[in-house]
């Protein structure tokens, strides 16, 4: 039996100005590609629908999306933070919450590194052009592409390694990235500037990346082994529930 893989839902105002559910359909064609299930876990204000929700999948993406409300981390925002939405920062940080009791598989992306980070305690560059101290690489794509921009280097030790090795070349889609690790995150890859780029959980099956492995899909399959040790993870949870 295939792994379910709950993409855990973003929001936006859709062109009939009513709240919607949001994922792309490359984070979906990604876990379908690497032998998962995906569905939406969509989004709710009603809390107690979480853990059964949660109880429903074997493992949980958490995608690319809008900046962290800066707030859930002690801080103002600065003039150069994107658009934020405090609504959906609780409601994920309530699905990871629910996940990590479980002990369930997690894969985060992007927006998703971000938002671990700071459910765990952690804090974040608001902006990095402005923020970080080291002149830095151009981490924000002018135009969407499927191309790689600079490398990484990946910690010994780490599961990044024992897929990629010591170095790494990655897209860049971000103006935000880890500042402040959260309680028990180890960082396990970083840009030649200094940006942190990939962590992964001490305890918990949870891996976090700052780059896009599911655009970089869509020009070859150099990622697709990141998503495959997810969801051969996601499978032990599925075996051990039938």
């Amino acid at each position: 039996m295939k792994p379910i893989i709950a993409v855990v839902a973003h929001t936006e105002i859709n062109r009939f100005g009513i709240l919607a559910n949001n994922i792309s359909a490359t984070y979906t064609e990604a876990v379908e590609k690497a032998g998962g299930l995906a569905m939406i876990l969509p989004f709710t204000q009603n809390r107690e629908f979480i853990p059964i929700l949660v109880k429903k999948a074997d493992g949980f993406l958490f995608t690319g999306g809008i900046d962290v409300d800066p707030a859930f981390y002690g801080e103002k925002e600065i003039s150069a933070m994107g658009p934020a939405d405090p609504d959906l920062d609780r409601f994920q940080m309530a699905v990871l919450h629910e996940v990590m009791a479980c002990r369930k598989p997690v894969l985060a992306i992007c927006r998703g590194i971000q938002l671990i980070n700071v459910a765990l305690g952690g804090s974040l560059f608001q902006d990095i052009p402005s923020q970080f101290s080291a002149p830095t690489l151009q981490h924000m794509q002018d135009t969407l592409s499927f191309d790689v921009n600079h490398p990484v280097t990946i910690a010994p030790g780490s599961r990044l390694f024992d897929l990629f090795g010591p170095t790494l070349m990655v897209n860049s889609r971000h103006h935000q990235s880890i500042k402040d690790p959260g309680k028990d995150l180890i960082i396990t890859a970083r840009a030649p500037d200094g940006v942190i780029e990939a962590a992964e959980h001490k305890t918990l099956p949870m891996d976090l990346v700052q780059w896009h492995p599911e655009l970089m899909l869509r020009k070859n399959d150099d990622m697709l082994c990141l998503f495959e040790s997810f969801i051969n993870r996601c499978k032990i949870v599925s075996k051990s529930v039938i």
